[in-house]
């Protein structure tokens, strides 16, 4: 072959991988932009078969975030608060939670029993930079959630709240929610 189509094709080789990437980043940022915690959360909590309650708190309160939810094993309703990675939360969370409520904190694929915010950056860096190569599983978002419990729940399965940032989880969504704008598009 000569050096100019070996050239050209080289030269297309690069714009396709760049333009496949620009499509990538642009995926992402929307699916980044587009994240509702609240919904994630909503829907994590109903997979498992759980009701959830309302919140007595109405927008635009910030305390209107948190989900309250209630398992068949505990009296009292256990709760959910999405926030920030970089934020204190504890004051926020002593405002809707009694002293005693046993606290988890989750953040993608982790948990902790305090908050740990450098930890969860770490997390997001990571999750972040293998996002960028299409490697993640997760949408690199920097909202956590903590849970609060009453001491004496003892909940016989544990939520998988790792789904609440899944990929697929948000994908799905997407395309459910286009197909409805589409199918409503023809009436």
């Amino acid at each position: 072959m000569k050096k100019p189509v070996i050239r050209s094709l080289c030269v297309l080789v690069l714009l396709a991988s760049v333009a496949v990437r620009v499509q990538a980043n642009q995926t992402r940022d929307a699916m980044i932009t587009d994240f509702d915690a609240g919904a994630a959360i909503t829907d994590v909590i109903r997979d498992h078969g759980y009701v959830v309650r309302e919140n007595p708190v109405k927008r635009p309160k910030l305390l209107s975030s948190v989900i309250y939810f209630q398992r068949p094993e505990c009296q009292q309703a256990s709760l959910v608060l999405p926030y920030p990675i970089n934020a204190e939360t504890l004051p926020l969370l002593a405002r809707v939670a009694k002293p005693d409520f046993d606290r988890h904190f989750f953040y993608l694929g982790r948990s902790w029993d305090g908050q740990h915010r450098a930890s969860m950056f770490f997390e997001w860096a990571k999750y972040a930079v293998l996002d960028i190569f299409g490697a993640s599983r997760y949408v690199p978002v920097r909202l956590a959630i903590v849970l609060a419990e009453a001491p004496d729940c003892h909940p016989v399965a544990a939520l998988d709240w790792g789904a609440v940032w899944d990929k697929s989880r948000h994908r799905g969504a997407a395309k459910g929610a286009g197909a409805g704008v589409a199918a409503q598009a023809g009436t």
